[in-house]
């Protein structure tokens, strides 16, 4: 077993490790996997991996604006040590801070093994890597080269209701396109708070996409998102709703579009 010395205090040690590199903290079943939506198809990874860079990719710029929305907002904090991105995926947001704050320590967690395994193969490594998902639709030039190695970049998978960490580890915790994938959205909730330090910052991205009908009844909607966050000690710095989200489907520009609201806000010590 590998022997790491983790740039954050953790309340466990890992149960096993992806590729002998990367920490498993919330180890899952082959038929949980199987299941999984990455997991279970890793040319869905193929598919996520080209709309998180599909301006390098395509010269596309539909997922632009979340992305750099979200980057710009971690890039503009005035100090941050130690950064958390929940749902980190294939790494975009890491990708773009990462190389601009050399002395902030990020880390990304994800549930999905696959994800895990292509965001170390972008963050930690310069190769070549192709997507036959995308070639197969329309897209022929779809070749990312990695940034990696970035050292300031540690990625381990974790589930996002039961995260590994200590309390209050964290200056800033992320999370893009996460919340409404959540089986419990507010024990999320409760977690992102509980590794917060008190004076840290939120960045929550969420496009209120629930597929659970009690989740639409309570926790739909900005007015209620607002109204959860202040009870768990937020103030809100920055809001806006309607940003778009558009996930191109192939070479012929059919796409999918989310209207996403956009929050910063400060956990009041």
């Amino acid at each position: 077993m590998p022997i790491v010395t983790f740039p954050w205090p953790v309340i466990r040690p890992p149960l096993e490790w992806i590729d002998q590199a990367i920490p498993v903290f919330s180890p899952r079943s082959e038929e949980e996997r199987s299941k999984d939506r990455f997991d279970g198809n890793p040319s869905n990874v193929d598919i996520y991996t080209g709309l998180a860079y599909g301006y390098r990719l395509f010269g596309e710029g539909a997922a632009e604006g979340l992305y750099r929305t979200m980057s710009s907002l971690v890039l503009a904090q005035r100090q941050c040590e130690r950064l958390l991105d929940i749902g980190c995926g294939v790494g975009r947001m890491l990708y773009d801070c990462a190389p601009a704050l050399p002395h902030t320590q990020f880390t990304g967690v994800d549930y999905s093994y696959e994800m895990c395994r292509r965001a170390a193969r972008i963050l930690q490594s310069n190769g070549e890597l192709r997507l036959p998902a995308w070639q197969h639709r329309g897209m022929s030039q779809a070749v990312l080269r990695g940034v990696g190695p970035l050292p300031n970049v540690h990625l381990a998978q974790a589930n996002a209701l039961d995260l590994p960490f200590a309390a209050a580890t964290f200056d800033t915790v992320t999370a893009t396109l996460l919340l409404c994938r959540l089986s419990d959205p507010l024990r999320g909730l409760a977690e992102m708070v509980r590794v917060l330090r008190p004076g840290g910052r939120l960045l929550l991205a969420t496009p209120f996409g629930y597929l659970d009908a009690v989740q639409w009844q309570a926790l739909a909607g900005p007015g209620k998102l607002r109204e959860i966050l202040s009870s768990f000690g937020f103030r809100i710095e920055e809001w806006f709703d309607g940003l778009v989200y558009r996930e191109v489907i192939d070479a012929s520009g059919n796409a999918h579009d989310w209207r996403v609201t956009v929050a910063a806000a400060t956990l009041v010590p």
